[in-house]
């Protein structure tokens, strides 16, 4: 889960979050103190930094000097994220303890956090596939860098059983069948016999595109050759492709191929 925040200056209360959280600040110049864990953190906070609070771990004060303009929360589940550690990485989840650290900086983290912000400002005809592909990477990142795991000890996880051409003809074929439904990376992870992360890795790999792009231009594909027919009203042809709505297609349809439906259909006729 995402959350855009803004916070006002002053004290934001007591929290014990459930799950994992990640805050990214992503505008604004601020000095934000909180105290968890037993430990008082003073930060100077500017875009891109990072706090991160485990899940159970109580937050008993937070305090801003100033206003945040805007800051991402990801929220990653305790539970899928011990699943994370086991498959991913081939560690204990038992022995896993993620710290509690605030006022840092990850590039890799910041670019997950504003490539969801993108999503949540302007959704792709893919964005679900983009999200779970972002929480899987940021869950890994978490795991390795973030936590009591010696990194050298636990490396990024290789791109293993790379999908094979039966496998990646497989997906490709679920994919065709399926282009109005509303896809995840897991589906096609099961159809490859992978887990969502290495999928996601073993796909671009074969392919030289992500699932969730390669999914967006299948769809889009499809509704070009709809559109050339002629026979179906393009509100039809956006539900039968994936997108949300006739405003959705034609908002990408013109990012993607350059042109608006109506005026591809006329010069195709």
């Amino acid at each position: 889960m995402a959350e855009r925040w803004t916070h006002a200056e002053g004290e934001l209360g007591e929290f014990l979050p459930h799950e994992t959280e990640i805050a990214v600040m992503l505008e604004g110049r601020v000095h934000l103190r909180r105290r968890g864990d037993g430990r008082l953190q003073h930060s100077d906070a500017v875009p891109g930094m990072i706090w991160l609070c485990p899940a159970g771990i109580r937050e008993d004060m937070i305090k801003a000097y100033g206003d945040v303009a805007e800051m991402i929360h990801l929220y990653l589940p305790a539970m899928p994220l011990s699943e994370m550690a086991l498959r991913e990485l081939d560690v204990d989840p038992e022995s896993v303890k993620l710290h509690f650290d605030g006022g840092f900086r990850d590039p890799l983290i910041e670019r997950i956090a504003r490539a969801v912000q993108a999503e949540m400002l302007d959704p792709a005809p893919a964005g679900k596939m983009l999200v779970e592909t972002l929480a899987s990477a940021l869950g890994v990142q978490i795991l390795r860098q973030h936590s009591n795991l010696v990194r050298v000890s636990v490396p990024l996880p290789s791109v293993r059983g790379a999908l094979d051409p039966r496998r990646l003809r497989r997906v490709k074929e679920y994919i065709e069948a399926h282009l109005s439904e509303d896809l995840s990376v897991e589906m096609l992870a099961n159809k490859a016999y992978l887990s969502p992360f290495h999928f996601a890795r073993a796909f671009k790999t074969a392919t030289g595109t992500s699932p969730h792009r390669y999914l967006t231009d299948r769809r889009i594909e499809h509704a070009k050759v709809l559109i050339a027919e002629g026979r179906l009203p393009l509100v039809e042809i956006a539900d039968l492709c994936g997108f949300s709505s006739q405003a959705h297609l034609t908002r990408w349809f013109k990012r993607i191929v350059g042109t608006t439906p109506g005026a591809y259909r006329t010069n195709r006729s």
